[in-house]
Parts: C-alpha cells; structure tokens; sequence
C-alpha cells in the first residue's frame, strides 16, 4: 500500500528528517516506556536538526515548510519511532504554524505592522530554541472558559490554576498557558499566556503515570500567584466564542490523528514480519482488512490536511472536516493496531513488544485536543442538522 508523501519539495525533506529521527528514537522508545521517563536525548536530537522551527520560513531562520499537510506526514513518520515524543512536539507545531498562518495572512492583508511582530517571533523563537509545551487541558474543562485565571496586577498578569497532561513539559521552555481574564473594558475573555517553566509560582508535578505514551511527560502543572508582564497577555477572544477556538484550533486534530497513524503504520510493519509464508485464511482476512482500513485513514488525513492547506472553505466547514478525519483516524488505527496484534500471535502480548507498546498508545488520541470523541460527535451531529456548534 502506498504510504503518504510530501507535496512540496521543503515538505520532503523534512519527512525524510522525521524518518532518520524516528530510527533514532525508536532504539529508545522501549526502555523509556517501560520506565516512563522522559526522551531528553530525543528532543535534543530533534532540536539540533531544527525540527521545531521546520514551519517557520527560511527567510526568518526555518525549513518553510508552511503545508500543514507536509507537516502532517512528517509527524506521521515520527511516531513511528516513538508516538510519545511525537505528540509533544505536535503541540508545539501546532502554536508555530498558527504564528505562520497569521504572519501569512498579514501579509497578503498589507499589515505591515502585524506582520513583523509575528516575524519577529518566529526569528526569537529561532534564535532562542524555544520549546513549547501547550499547558491547555483540565479537569472537567470549558473549552471557551479556562479554570485557571489571570488577574490584572501592578505590571503585568497573576495566572493561578492547574493544568493536567502538559505533555512535553520536561523539555518545555514556555508553557502556553490557557486563561480566563477580563480585559480593559470588563469583557471576559480566553486567552494564551507564555509561562517560563522556571518561573516563581510554577510547579511541574513530575506525576505522569499512565497506560500508554508513557514517555511523553504529561506532567500536571499548578500555576499558584505567578507573575507575568503586561505584555504576556494580549487579545484573546470572547468567552464562548465558538469561532475564535475553531481558528486557533484548526490543525490540533489532525497532528493528533497523524500519531495515530504513525502507530498504526508502525504496528502493521511488525506484524507482516510475525506472519508465517503460507498465512491461514484467518491471517489473510486481517491483513486485507488492515490494509483497506490503512489506505482510507490515509485518505481522510490527507483530505482533510489539503483542504486547509487550500483555505477555500468558511471556518466551521473546515473545523468539522478536521473533527471528522481525527474521528475516524483514531477509531480505525485502534482497530488496525487490534488486528496486528492478533497476527502476532503471543509475542506481540509480551510487555516489551513494540506490538503491546502500540496497542496502548494507540488509545489516547480518541480523548486528546482540541475536541475528544464525545466532543466531536456532537459537534459533528449538530453540524449534519444545520445548527450553530456550542462548544464548552
């Protein structure tokens, strides 16, 4: 079966990348599973290739590779060695290509001054290696209305609150954080602040302990009275503004599905190596059904990728498309990893096995940002009637 592939040459090259640096980290990937402890030599090994900045622009010190698709199929390829350091680094590429997005649009707008403030980001970012791990979940969240706050204080902004599964934290230079703040005019309103991990006031619980993406660091994180400037905090958007989360959201779910994907990909391979020459009839029903499942899930990511690389569609059309192939994506490939485990018989049921290790990663993209399973459905069902989405 044909695998995905880049459609621009910058795009290429950073898949190529991700399949030299999922090599890499796959000869690690066990022993950190076993052990829950973080990659720290993965991420390194990603920063010293410029991974990280791979969106940013050449002309302000990236790779430009600008295709959310491009991206995509890279962070597919990445997860292959090991989904728990690829989801870290898609949250950070996910802030990043929004930057990108921004700084385009800016520009064909003839804003100048926006324009080279997001440019200057991008080569700060650049320059200054920043790694950045999205502090956004918590427990029984509003989506449009963070738990944790940020109050106006002499200079800048107090944040208070807890985040949970800020994955990648051990490597974090910034946390973007998700608050609640009312601004000048007494509006409430949503917004992102960046938050030095080393900051007075942040704690990293150092607590991830979980079925699968063991290594991913999704530590908790508690914000208790911690000071940033003025500047920190800018914009945002209305409480409720369903919108305004939809743009800022738009790629999430599709860099979720595509660990998803790399899992699957992965678990396949391993299981046509455990296949015997002359497979029963049973074994050849599975392989068949792997590889229809295989061939759709890449269809409907990169569809779904395409279509925002295009820009053609108003903003929920594209958010439902995005929702849908993130769905399917992360139902489907735990069905394939399901049935390659089954092809491999018991060796695939010992815990060191990279088959066990699939088969339970697999299972956290069905509940991970920006909309989980149950999120989606009804997102998607509301959408199918004809009816405004409410998101909370």
């Amino acid at each position: 079966m044909l695998e995905l592939t880049a459609k621009t040459e910058a795009g290429a090259r950073l898949v190529a990348l991700a399949e030299t640096l999922a090599q890499e980290l796959a000869r690690r990937a066990p022993e950190h599973d076993r052990e829950a402890t973080f990659p720290h030599s993965g991420i390194d090994a990603l920063k010293a290739a410029g991974y990280f900045t791979a969106p940013v622009p050449v002309v302000h010190g990236g790779m430009g590779v600008t295709s959310v698709h491009d991206t995509i199929v890279a962070s597919g390829r990445l997860a292959r060695g090991d989904a728990s350091v690829a989801i870290g680094v898609n949250m950070h590429l996910v802030v990043l290509l929004n930057v990108v997005r921004r700084w385009q649009a800016a520009l064909d707008g003839g804003d100048a001054r926006r324009a080279a403030a997001f440019a200057t980001f991008m080569e700060d970012l650049v320059r200054d290696e920043v790694v950045m791990a999205a502090a956004i979940s918590e427990p029984g969240q509003d989506l449009t209305r963070p738990r944790t706050r940020a109050v106006r204080v002499d200079g800048g902004w107090r944040i208070d609150g807890r985040k949970a599964f800020c994955t990648m934290s051990p490597a974090a230079t910034v946390l973007h954080t998700a608050v609640t703040f009312v601004d000048a005019s007494g509006v409430e309103r949503y917004g992102y602040a960046p938050v030095p991990p080393d900051a007075p006031g942040v704690t990293i619980h150092g607590d991830w302990d979980a079925l699968g993406m063991r290594a991913s660091g999704s530590h908790s994180v508690t914000f208790d009275s911690v000071v940033v400037p003025a500047g920190a905090l800018r914009g945002g958007f209305v409480v409720g503004d369903a919108n305004a989360y939809m743009e800022r959201n738009l790629v999430a779910g599709l860099f979720h599905a595509s660990a998803s994907l790399g899992i699957a990909e992965s678990a396949v391979s391993c299981s046509l190596r455990s296949v015997h020459l002359e497979p029963d009839a049973r074994s050849r029903m599975l392989l068949a059904e792997n590889a229809i499942e295989l061939g759709a899930v890449r269809a409907s990511l990169s569809r779904a990728a395409t279509l925002v690389d295009e820009g053609e569609h108003e903003l929920l059309a594209l958010f439902a498309e995005t929702q849908a192939a993130k769905a399917f994506v992360n139902d489907a490939c735990a069905r394939i990893v399901d049935r390659a485990l089954a092809l491999s018989g018991g060796a695939g049921y010992l815990t060191g096995s990279p088959l066990a290790r699939a088969y339970r990663d697999v299972r956290a993209g069905s509940f991970m940002h920006p909309l989980g399973a149950n999120r989606a459905y009804d997102l998607l069902g509301d959408v199918a009637l004809g009816r405004e989405p409410v998101l909370h």
